[in-house]
């Protein structure tokens, strides 16, 4: 007899297609005690920034367990768009994948190919955890489970990125865009200044593009907060 080891729902997905808003929390540290504790407070996800922040291979499953326990939605930033870098983070157990200094259709069409399992894309499968390969009814029913089950967002960090946003957004696969203001600003000529009147309207106007091609930006449907800044207005709080 073979146990249930169906994906868990990808909430943020499901938040991506639907619009419903969804909460939860950024960590730059791997601290799998502080998803447990932020659980208590009713967030939908924990996103690990693979890219800036410090995860090794095992921090990123010991936080995918922890999540787990909790019905949380993992997303993680990657380092890097390469296929082998997304088969390391959803073996491990992420659901999200979100990849930085994408510019262009193509690239994003490259990052599809690696997240999702044929007939979408070509992700590699070697029996990555929570299933290890045991316990599966058949592969393709897991396979179909699988790419039903993650999410692919797409960051745009840069001016090409800002100028290929609406034909990134019709690509198959990707469930919605973010950009990354302070790479973006420096892009444009304003180092520092994300808040920028020509960095701002340039966002809006891509943002327009992405939703009249189908696809959501991440504010239209999340809110988030840095784990930095919810330790300092905590302590602040509660120190005085």
């Amino acid at each position: 007899m073979t146990s249930d080891r169906r994906p868990r729902p990808n909430i943020v997905k499901q938040a991506a297609a639907s619009g419903a808003r969804v909460r939860g929390v950024h960590l730059t540290f791997a601290a799998p005690t502080i998803i447990e504790v932020l659980a208590s407070t009713s967030i939908d996800f924990v996103y690990l920034d693979g890219e800036h922040g410090l995860f090794e291979g095992r921090d990123i499953e010991a936080c995918c367990i922890a999540a787990e326990r909790h019905g949380l939605t993992v997303l993680a930033r990657l380092p890097d768009r390469s296929a082998a870098t997304v088969t390391r983070f959803l073996d491990r157990g992420v659901q999200g994948i979100v990849v930085p200094h994408v510019e262009s259709a193509a690239e994003a069409e490259a990052v599809v190919e690696a997240v999702y399992f044929a007939p979408i894309g070509q992700r590699s499968y070697g029996g990555g955890r929570p299933d290890f390969g045991y316990g599966l009814e058949t592969l393709p029913d897991h396979f179909d489970a699988c790419n039903a089950a993650v999410s692919v967002c797409i960051m745009i960090e840069s001016g090409a990125g800002l100028k290929a946003a609406g034909e990134i957004a019709k690509v198959a696969g990707v469930d919605y865009l973010s950009y990354g203001l302070n790479d973006l600003a420096q892009s444009l000529g304003h180092r520092g200044e994300p808040q920028h009147p020509e960095v701002q309207a340039a966002v809006a106007a891509a943002s327009d593009r992405i939703r009249a091609n189908g696809k959501r930006v991440r504010e239209d449907f999340m809110t988030f907060a840095w784990i930095n800044q919810v330790i300092v207005t905590g302590a602040r709080q509660l120190l005085g």
